[in-house]
């Protein structure tokens, strides 16, 4: 599965030194820590194990939730995704 994630990510563009850019996608947390998983936008199927995820320390206080809508931020290529924070919507 691992493997998985590193190809999507590898796949989404390449910088200037053949690194993969920082991309900021919308995430659904599906299971909440310590065992936290999430879930990106652009692929339903896929699910990001705890040990690939690391998050802000405002989240770690305030605490984080299953179903909570997070910006989710994809690192290395794949190999580590960074939760900025939960995503507030307004007028829905």
């Amino acid at each position: 599965m691992i493997d998985i994630i590193r190809r999507i990510a590898a796949t989404s563009g390449n910088g200037e030194h053949g690194e993969t850019p920082l991309q900021l996608v919308e995430g659904i947390v599906v299971s909440s820590p310590p065992n936290i998983q999430i879930k990106l936008k652009d692929n339903d199927k896929l699910i990001i194990p705890s040990e690939l995820i690391q998050a802000a320390e405002q989240i770690h206080k305030l605490g984080i939730h299953t179903g909570d809508q997070v910006m989710v931020a994809i690192l290395q290529g794949g190999q580590s995704f960074f939760i900025v924070d939960r995503i507030v919507s307004y007028g829905e």
